[in-house]
């Protein structure tokens, strides 16, 4: 699938892309814990036939897949800006979006839900002021009926991870049991999301994950949030 145009960003609307950038390595440049990792925009090596090219959709999964190939047994405290191609749900077409986003591995599932929950409120009521929402969902509900079938038997304490939160932050926060339409196959524990209150689009996603690749194991916590969509509301 071919990109057919790239945004181009001009004057005011380039400078809000710049302070979004630089507000979130200066969360980190006091925070020794954390490294910034760079990926490839390719998901793919295959560089001979230019139809074989891949266009990254995402980065926490290349950040997985390097840490399984590195370093899966350390912990990590990871961050990470770049651009990533979706299609479009209106017109089908290709469209570059900025993403910033941070992935803590291989660390107590509830302190790294505190670390990533402070950096994620930190950024949104630092732009967005109040106009936004969190969103606790269990990762093993996909519809309602699966509600019905697997909740009573979930072990996934999603109560404590509100609690945390409650303790943590200020910010608005909502339970929903009944259907999660965001969560991968690998969430484990906890996923959650953030929707603007203004124009009514999801900001941000996150949760704990459990992923497996050859016998290697990692677990993790993190959130990515889209660029584009808090540069539509500063």
């Amino acid at each position: 699938m071919l990109v057919n145009s790239f945004d181009t960003k001009y004057a005011k609307t380039a400078y809000k892309y710049e302070l979004l950038d630089k507000n979130f390595i200066d969360l980190f440049s006091k925070n020794k814990k954390f490294n910034r990792i760079f990926t490839s925009v390719l998901e793919n090596q295959e560089l001979n036939n230019s139809s074989n090219i891949l266009l990254r959709s995402d980065i926490t999964g290349q950040v997985i897949d390097t840490i399984l190939s590195h370093d899966f047994k350390s912990k990590h405290y990871l961050y990470y800006m770049g651009d990533v191609f979706k299609k479009d749900i209106i017109n089908s077409k290709i469209k570059q979006c900025r993403q910033h986003g941070v992935e803590i591995i291989n660390n107590s599932k509830y302190e790294s839900f505190k670390e990533v929950i402070k950096i994620l409120d930190k950024i949104l009521l630092l732009f967005l002021k109040k106009d936004f929402i969190f969103i606790f969902t269990d990762p093993i509900i996909k519809t309602q009926s699966d509600y019905l079938l697997k909740v009573k038997s979930s072990k996934n304490d999603i109560n404590k991870f509100v609690n945390i939160f409650k303790k943590l932050s200020n910010s608005r926060y909502a339970l929903n049991l009944e259907k999660n339409f965001f969560s991968k196959d690998y969430h484990q524990d906890i996923f959650f999301y953030v929707y603007s209150t203004k124009t009514k689009k999801v900001l941000a996603q996150g949760g704990g994950y459990h992923y497996q690749k050859n016998q290697k194991v990692i677990n993790g916590i993190g959130f990515s949030y889209d660029v584009d969509s808090l540069v539509e509301l500063i």
